[in-house]
């Protein structure tokens, strides 16, 4: 978030994170952004810049939350998938995002992509120390574990409706999450354990 963070950036945050997780960038529109944080078109594009800007500063926003609430330990790598599930279960408006970006945009072109880019990188250097010290198989490319590892955790979310057709219930349910969660971790725990 901006480092100002008034009332008003904050209720344009709000709602431009509402707008974007329904309508997407191209849909989103700057007045109706406008009317539900209650502030003028100038106020969003004097602090914000334009649409794109706006989605990039909104996307980091819900990224940097993300980061601080879930961390990739190296003694306990398979709790990260089920950490990162319920973080994204819990904030359904990031994983519209996220998935917005993937339609809208070529990968070079996401929102802050050498920063983030970087950021993975830390993970990646977590796992491969974490491979280091023996907690998880040492064979296994340390990119591609962490691709699994949020593939696995982020999946049923982008497409509840397999979930559903798959497992014969809604996936949405408390229980149905629990379920799921503890699966996510039994079966990383499975895939990556040192052999």
């Amino acid at each position: 978030m901006p480092r100002d963070a008034t009332p008003t950036k904050k209720r344009i945050l709000a709602a431009a994170t509402a707008e974007f997780a329904e309508h997407g960038i191209d849909g989103a529109r700057i007045d109706r952004i406008a009317a539900r944080a209650e502030a003028n078109k100038r106020a969003i594009y004097d602090h914000f810049g334009d649409k794109s800007q706006l989605f990039g500063i909104v996307l980091a926003d819900h990224l940097d939350r993300l980061a601080k609430a879930v961390e990739l330990r190296g003694e306990s790598i398979p709790e990260f998938a089920g950490e990162l599930f319920d973080y994204c279960a819990a904030h359904p408006e990031l994983v519209r995002l996220v998935q917005w970006e993937a339609l809208s945009l070529s990968p070079r072109q996401a929102p802050s992509f050498t920063q983030r880019s970087a950021a993975y990188q830390g993970k990646v250097d977590a796992i491969a120390e974490a491979q280091r010290q023996g907690h998880i198989d040492a064979r296994l490319d340390p990119r591609r574990v962490l691709l699994l590892l949020i593939g696995m955790a982020e999946w049923t979310l982008y497409v509840p409706q397999l979930g559903e057709m798959i497992l014969g219930e809604d996936p949405g349910t408390d229980q149905a999450r629990a379920d799921h969660r503890a699966f996510l971790v039994s079966i990383a725990e499975r895939l990556l354990a040192s052999r």
